[in-house]
C-alpha cells in the first residue's frame, strides 16, 4: 500500500505528473489542465506542479480530508491525488 507521502513525493517529479493524470481517466480535468496552460502559456506538467505546490502549502484540514478520501480504493492513488489537487486550484 502506498503512503500519502509516497504519493506526494511522485507529484514532485515533472516526468511522472502528466502521466499520472492521464492514468487516473479524468480525461475532463486534462481538458481543463490543457486549457488553462493555454491560458497561462505554461505546459500541462508546470500547471498541475504548481496546483501541487498550492494544495500543499495552502489547503485546509477539509480539503486534505477530501482529498485522502479520493485516493482511499483508487486504482490510481497517485492520480487521484493529483486530479483532486488540480480541482482544488482551479476553484481558487
Amino acid at each position: 500500500m502506498t503512503t500519502l507521502g509516497e504519493i506526494l513525493d511522485q507529484l514532485h517529479d515533472r516526468n511522472e505528473v502528466y502521466g499520472l493524470l492521464l492514468e487516473s481517466g479524468n480525461a475532463t480535468l486534462v481538458a481543463k489542465l490543457d486549457e488553462k496552460a493555454r491560458d497561462t502559456a505554461d505546459d500541462p506538467c508546470g500547471v498541475a506542479l504548481k496546483a501541487v505546490h498550492a494544495f500543499t502549502n495552502r489547503a485546509d484540514d477539509e480539503s486534505w480530508v477530501k482529498l485522502i478520501g479520493c485516493i482511499q480504493g483508487s486504482q490510481s492513488p497517485a492520480g487521484a491525488c493529483l486530479g483532486e489537487m488540480i480541482t482544488w486550484s482551479m476553484t481558487r
